[in-house]
């Protein structure tokens, strides 16, 4: 971007002193990764991306649902109807609101096996899931990485986020202590306003914002009631026996997966790995008997519909597979699909 276009963009930011050109700076060359793009999740994206953070990746296993619409600002009717992957369509919508940034999209889920590839190369990590289980993976990660992170939490009128700095102060583990209770979408659940999307939202990107910009920042934890409209600050000091920044027991990251078939972390999906490393060259697809309902995404993930069944193939033939809790149904599908792509000569052996 051109430096009067640069200045003219982000003129209003700029006025302020705390920000100047050279925090705007600072702002472009920061990189930052959401991991989740749920409604908590997009809508800090998208603040960061107005704001100009240069380099915003992006991570979700799901495709957009009617269900989301009315919490997740980036979605919209039309990506409900072309079952668009979440991580896609908001890449997409953040690339529209800011070209001149870089945005990184990952369709997948998060485990053990792929979370310190996602942020080991960015500044700042922003919990937009909806599961206590991928927090504490986070959250063992950024200890080892040494990352700074900022947890969001939200369900029916209410709504939490901290900036947590292990170095700093106390965990995620320090809050949720051994005894957690883990459960499905809350928001599935027990619904959700959208009202305490927003105001958590706002607390969460200015945490961020200030972090970026190297000012103080905030480490309490903030508690939001849109209900009431009240917010508390709580003070939370680190727990000498926190089993992941004090003892370093990392429960969630080396809980590595076995085999083939297994349930996706946080939820009722179901995650099928090819037997062989391989990569499928989707390009090469066209509508058979089996590929009925099939869309592609940049020749990297695959939508596949078979009845009920919702399926997010990805290039190097991992599946993930909703609407099916049956492991022997979810292999007996997966083997179905690759077959077919065999007959198209669109499997690559490596």
């Amino acid at each position: 971007m051109e430096l009067t276009s640069f200045i003219e963009r982000y003129s209003r930011q700029i006025m302020l002193k705390e920000v100047g050109v050279k925090g705007q700076v600072k702002l472009f060359k920061s990189r930052v990764a959401v991991i989740g793009c749920g409604a908590t999740g997009t809508a800090l994206a998208e603040f960061l991306a107005r704001a100009g953070v240069g380099f915003i990746r992006v991570v979700d296993r799901d495709i957009i649902e009617l269900s989301n619409l009315h919490r997740t600002h980036l979605f919209r009717e039309l990506d409900v109807l072309e079952n668009l992957p979440k991580a896609y369509a908001c890449a997409k919508r953040l690339h529209e609101i800011n070209s001149s940034i870089n945005v990184e999209y990952v369709v997948d889920s998060v485990s053990a096996d792929n979370i310190e590839k996602l942020i080991d190369d960015v500044d700042l990590v922003i919990d937009g899931s909806d599961n206590i289980e991928t927090r504490l993976l986070i959250n063992e990660a950024c200890i080892i990485l040494n990352k700074p992170w900022i947890m969001m939490g939200v369900e029916r009128w209410y709504g939490m986020t901290k900036f947590i700095d292990v170095s700093k102060g106390a965990c995620y583990q320090c809050l949720v202590g051994r005894r957690y209770r883990g459960r499905e979408n809350v928001c599935e659940v027990l619904g959700v306003s959208n009202a305490i999307v927003s105001l958590v939202t706002s607390i969460a990107s200015t945490l961020a914002l200030k972090y970026l910009l190297e000012l103080p920042v905030e480490e309490d934890l903030f508690i939001v009631d849109a209900l009431d409209l009240t917010i508390r600050k709580i003070k939370l000091n680190r727990n000498p026996e926190c089993s992941a920044c004090v003892k370093k027991e990392f429960v969630f990251l080396n809980k590595k997966e076995s085999g083939r078939i297994r349930y996706a972390c946080g939820s009722n999906m179901i995650e099928v790995l090819p037997e062989k490393i391989l990569k499928i060259d989707f390009s090469r697809l066209r509508e058979t008997d089996i590929l009925k309902h099939i869309k592609v995404f940049d020749n990297k993930v695959a939508y596949i519909k078979v009845g009920d069944v919702d399926m997010m193939l990805l290039d190097n033939g991992k599946a993930l597979i909703k609407n099916i809790k049956d492991f022997s149904k979810a292999e007996e599908l997966y083997n179905n699909i690759l077959k077919e792509l065999n007959k198209l000569s669109a499997i690559h052996y490596l």
